[in-house]
């Protein structure tokens, strides 16, 4: 069966789709949550950062109106258009100038994308920056823009979002300073609005947004959970129709690598098949077989264009144009080539050496023993299908090496004069010998191929009984060759069966007896059937992620000098990677590597739930991660992202404040709170560095226990 990969648990792909999409053309950008109050920034790409000067953890969580970013040369009809298209949910482009971390300010085009779900409400905000260089456009623009601003303050426009709905407030701010003045944002002039529900999806405004973002057709500005959407012909990787037509292909390409050759050898030269050909196409039913054996790999070439695949990051990607790609740059060639039809050029032309020639070029349908040889290691853990397979190999090649015998015996024997091929010698035998004025005398085609089946077996298993003997020296090199072969095939494979079987049966049973105890599991505690897809699967993936080792139990093996080594070299990236631990000597990198532990999660499931303690700190190494409170996303965190709290803040460890939900499968490391506390007191040169560049990109802490835990200590210490 097709190995079902990437589709654990729905999961929101326009999110993940977007971010991708953007990094790949140097986009800046930011995304925001319509859901929460000022509409919070919940992503930024390092493009943004760079081109701010601000870190990923001084953005995340701040109003996307980018007030942080205002300073003394940002116009104040800027900043109303940039609130004014959030507060319309509508799509704006807006020239105006900001100000780095550092001062400095740089002249920016801000485009806001809103993002709306299948009921038209707005859910998300995507704002692009790009530079502008041009000053000279600046002033046209301004008026453009200002001219926008005034239009859409009628009162048509104002009546166009009068339509209330049921969502969270909004909380955006407005400035009234003057144009060369920094545009304050005290608490006094925030006003409270409420997002709008537009009533009639305007596909225009999509088709706009995807031009406008370069994502092309396959990506629409739509947030919702679902399963990547697939076209009406597109086929799943793992359906039951993809598993039975691979049967079916695999059944012919046995039928081929038998065929094929036996055609090739024994019949080009054959009266009877000669008469067949004369009579027509369809008199001769092989002929029919191999034309339908030709139609249904072409069949194979075009169902391959519409079959899903899974990707490098364990997704299936389901658009047509990546799957065709994909198919090229793989096996499209091989598959082409095996499925060229030689069999309807054989009968526009009656001469042999054409009808020879064309006859060999159909030996190229064995190229799809390539495709098959490609699929047999998912079976290599069962050692009876390793068996079974080794001995149909065994066969197989017999056969090929049969088919080479009687070719070489057929090409010599016109040209032999004392008539001692083993063709000859067969005749006599039997009793039916060779008259040459009768090209129909002679043993028949069954005796030649078992008899030449015979040789080749006999001399590949020992070196032969001599009853069918080569004489002319083809037959002697020949023998001499296949006795190499069989002599090196009964010491790799017939020698070794044990070993094989003994190997794979050991990594086979692991397997089993640890999916027999996660059944046993599921069917003692009666698991729902969703949750209990989810176990099985996520058992299936750690298995092929890990193959089965115990990283623990490998490194219990190990001195503890050359465990640090190997933990030092498994969370490289991590250290070498996160400001946070630059300038640690190489003692204090050992001590940590050996506390850090790697977690690896599958989508939808759920690292941190609201209300959990903070025991630990994570580090996003792989996948995406989003957090949630009361069921709306407030960030959506990346590779090298941190989250958890600020330990060097509080005594005692507080609790989560929101949901911590894999969006795809992720890879974290973990250290806790109680050990990297030992690593600084064990390192005190380090932790203050360690304390001071540490920077989360969400501080999961709960607000309520931060006010507690400073309460307690503001007492403690009034006490003193």
């Amino acid at each position: 069966m097709p190995v079902r990969r990437g589709h654990v648990a729905p999961q929101n792909t326009f999110l993940g789709v977007i971010i991708r999409k953007f990094e790949g053309q140097n986009k800046k950008f930011i995304i925001a949550n319509a859901r929460v109050q000022n509409c919070a920034i919940i992503y930024c790409n390092d493009g943004f950062c760079e081109m701010t000067g601000f870190s990923r953890p001084d953005v995340m969580q701040k109003p996307c109106t980018c007030d942080f970013l205002h300073g003394e040369f940002t116009n104040r009809h800027a900043v109303a258009q940039v609130a004014q298209a959030l507060l319309g949910s509508e799509e704006r482009k807006v020239e105006i100038t900001y100000h780095r971390k550092d001062g400095s300010d740089f002249l920016c085009a801000t485009h806001i994308i809103p993002v709306k779900n299948e009921e038209g409400v707005v859910m998300m905000f995507i704002l692009n920056f790009d530079y502008i260089l041009d000053e000279g456009s600046s002033d046209s623009l301004e008026r453009l823009n200002h001219t926008s601003l005034l239009g859409s303050t009628s009162d048509s426009n104002l009546n166009r979002y009068s339509t209330i709905n049921k969502i969270p407030l909004i909380t955006l701010n407005f400035s009234e300073a003057n144009n060369e003045k920094k545009c304050p944002s005290p608490p006094s002039s925030e006003k409270t609005i409420i997002a709008p529900k537009v009533k009639d999806r305007t596909h225009n405004v999509t088709d706009k947004v995807t031009q406008v973002l370069s994502l092309g057709a396959d990506v629409l500005p739509e947030y919702k959970l679902q399963t990547p959407r697939m076209d009406k012909w597109t086929i799943l990787h793992y359906s039951p129709f993809k598993a039975v037509w691979d049967w079916l292909i695999l059944l012919l390409v046995i039928y081929t690598a038998i065929f094929t050759p036996y055609s090739a050898a024994f019949l080009l030269n054959d009266i009877e098949e000669q008469r067949r050909r004369e009579c027509g196409y369809s008199c001769s039913p092989l002929n029919v077989v191999d034309l339908i054996v030709d139609i249904m790999f072409i069949v194979d070439i075009l169902i391959n264009f519409r079959t899903t695949y899974v990707n490098i990051n364990e997704e299936v990607v389901s658009h047509p144009a990546k799957i065709a790609i994909h198919y090229f740059k793989g096996w499209f060639l091989i598959d082409m080539v095996a499925a060229i039809p030689f069999d309807l050029l054989i009968f526009g032309s009656g001469s042999d050496e054409t009808t020879t020639l064309i006859g060999l070029l159909k030996t190229a349908r064995l190229l799809r023993l390539v495709r098959v040889a490609r699929k047999l290691d998912r079976y290599s853990e069962y050692g009876a299908a390793v068996l079974m397979l080794l001995m149909c190999i065994f066969a197989l090649i017999a056969h090929w090496l049969a088919c080479i015998w009687y070719a070489i015996g057929n090409v010599e024997k016109p040209y032999l004069e004392h008539k001692i091929g083993w063709l000859d010698n067969l005749g006599v035998s039997i009793g039916k010998k060779y008259n040459y004025s009768d090209p129909s005398s002679g043993p028949s085609i069954k005796d030649k191929y078992v008899t030449a089946l015979y040789f080749t077996f006999s001399s590949l298993t020992s070196v032969g009984f001599g009853n069918v003997s080569p004489n002319t020296n083809s037959e002697k090199i020949f023998s001499i060759c296949v006795m190499l072969i069989g002599s090196l095939m009964y010491a790799s494979i017939f020698g070794n069966v044990s070993a094989i079987i003994q190997r794979l049966y050991s990594g086979t049973a692991r397997y089993h007896l640890q999916m027999l105890r996660v059944k046993e599991f599921i069917r003692f505690h009666q698991i729902p059937n969703p949750l209990r897809q989810r176990l099985e699967e996520y058992f299936q993936h750690a298995w092929t992620y890990t193959n089965g080792i115990d990283m623990n139990m490998v490194l219990k093996g190990f001195p503890e000098c050359l465990q640090a080594d190997i933990c030092l070299h498994l969370n490289k990236n991590l250290l070498q990677g996160c400001k946070a631990f630059e300038g640690a000597s190489k003692g204090c990198l050992r001590a940590l590597a050996m506390r850090f532990k790697t977690t690896h999660a599958p989508p939808g499931d759920t690292l941190v739930h609201s209300g959990d303690v903070l025991t630990a700190l994570y580090f996003v190494s792989r996948g995406s991660i989003e957090i949630l409170k009361d069921d709306v996303v407030v960030a959506i965190l990346g590779k090298n992202d941190i989250f958890g709290e600020m330990i060097h803040l509080y005594t005692k460890p507080g609790k989560s404040c929101a949901d911590v939900r894999a969006l795809s499968y992720c890879d974290l490391h973990t250290i806790q709170r109680e050990e990297i506390v030992e690593v600084l007191d064990m390192y005190p040169e380090f932790a203050d560095h360690f304390l001071t560049n540490l920077e989360l990109t969400f501080d999961l802490r709960d607000e309520n226990s931060k006010v507690i835990s400073i309460a307690g200590a503001t007492a403690s210490s009034c006490q003193q």
